[in-house]
């Protein structure tokens, strides 16, 4: 069982599909058992946890952290969980974790630090927590060797959008994410892209992605056919850091 762990980040008028833990939960659908716990739609995460672990004993725990709310929400449940679960890995991901790793894992109850595009390197520590092998040949992982030294890995090349699978909303609630906005009275969320062409020192993207790669249009539109079509979704928020920074690019998904 893997525990993927959404922490709260907004309240319920700002409440949007999980997309971090979705894309986790995409690359193990079908490999592993997995429940995603998102703070956002459940009162008491710290209490479902608990009762899941207890039920299916959990190989791992993940959690998505950004800086900010959700960072503060991420302490006291990832505290608790190693207090009363001590032997479960826990592994952090997400932009605070890959602009601060040595922060994230000076904390007792971070073990591991999935930096950047994580959807291979996670496959890949689960891989290694069950088979023994060798953390250091994972690209894109911060660790804790047995001495308690801090072990960064080199970085991973990002990865093509296209290459990943579909996220696997079927294991939501729907219904809870799709949200009356000025766009629309069903509106959904979407990522096309990641990362960014730019280096501007001041910006985080930059420091996470070292470039930046865009969903084929072909690809982005058949994901939000779907969810019209599944959901009677009749609105997306793009949350893409530079949706229209080629204006071809915009052009070709526009039409």
């Amino acid at each position: 069982m893997i525990l993927l762990l959404h922490p709260r980040a907004a309240g319920a008028r700002s409440r949007r599909f999980p997309l971090s833990i979705l894309a986790l939960a995409a690359v193990i659908e079908g490999q592993e058992k997995y429940t995603i716990i998102d703070g956002n739609v459940d009162p008491n995460p710290a209490d479902t946890l608990e009762r899941v672990h207890r039920d299916t004993p959990a190989d791992l725990l993940a959690v998505s952290v950004m800086p900010g709310p959700q960072m503060v929400a991420a302490i006291p449940l990832c505290r608790s969980f190693r207090k009363k679960f001590p032997s479960v890995p826990i592994v952090w991901g997400g932009y605070f974790p890959s602009l601060y790793p040595d922060t994230a894992l000076n904390a007792e109850y971070v073990d591991y630090v999935v930096r950047s595009q994580g959807e291979d390197t996670f496959t890949e520590l689960i891989g290694a927590l069950r088979t023994g092998a060798d953390l250091r040949a994972i690209r894109g992982l911060s660790y804790k060797d047995g001495s308690g030294r801090h072990v960064h890995n080199p970085s991973r090349p990002l990865r093509s959008l296209n290459d990943f699978p579909w996220f696997p909303y079927h294991n939501l609630d729907a219904a809870k994410y799709i949200v009356p906005t000025f766009l629309g009275s069903r509106t959904a969320v979407h990522h096309a892209s990641i990362g960014c062409p730019f280096r501007c020192k001041f910006c985080g993207v930059a420091s996470v992605f070292e470039s930046e790669n865009m969903e084929a249009p072909e690809r982005t539109a058949a994901i939000l056919r779907f969810l019209k079509e599944q959901y009677a979704v009749n609105a997306i928020q793009f949350y893409d850091s530079n949706f229209f920074l080629l204006e071809d690019h915009a052009q070709e998904l526009a039409d």
